[in-house]
């Protein structure tokens, strides 16, 4: 029996999942499967700290299924749960600048500088530009609200609001 090219792919294909799902399995992530995904209180473990597991005759509470435990933690019952965060904000080390109570500030000089690179300066008699990014200013031209104030031979100055940033040259 000759195999045709492609069942040959369709074949390798297969291995190559049956492999990863194996490695995945056992190698990765031993602990995984459906225990380790669901919503079921852990067991005890055995001769750990409060465990009554361990002492023999003694009764053990039933587990709390999830809706009891949320009712807990609404209630504000639940131990730790002062320090319950939205589990849908972002962390504040993705932002570059956080204040003290955790709110966002802004800092437009800095955002602007990451987000904009200068990458020619034109000089043209007595006229001269920048291209930052993929646009050619001129002064007077703004571009995110800063105003290109400057255009020197290796950097172009831009002003907001009292504030500047100079972007440079990259290289030599």
């Amino acid at each position: 029996m000759s195999l045709s090219k492609r069942q040959k792919t369709l074949s390798a294909v297969f291995l190559i999942g049956l492999v990863a799902l194996v490695a995945d399995r056992t190698i990765l992530r031993p602990q995984g499967g459906p225990r380790a995904a669901s919503a079921d209180p852990l067991p005890a473990s055995a001769g750990g700290a409060g465990s009554s597991g361990s002492l023999p005759g003694a009764q053990e509470k039933p587990p709390l299924t999830a809706a009891q435990r949320l009712d807990k933690l609404v209630s504000g019952k639940e131990a730790g749960s002062e320090d319950l965060r939205d589990p849908f904000s972002l962390p504040p080390t993705w932002s570059d600048t956080t204040a003290g109570n955790g709110e966002r500030t802004t800092d437009p000089v800095g955002g602007f500088a990451r987000r904009h690179q200068l990458r020619a300066v034109v000089v043209r008699g007595g006229e001269s530009s920048a291209l930052v990014d993929d646009s050619f200013l001129v002064p007077g031209q703004s571009l995110d609200g800063f105003t290109l104030v400057a255009v020197g031979s290796r950097s172009a100055l831009f002003e907001r609001d009292g504030k500047q940033v100079l972007l440079n040259l990259a290289g030599p």
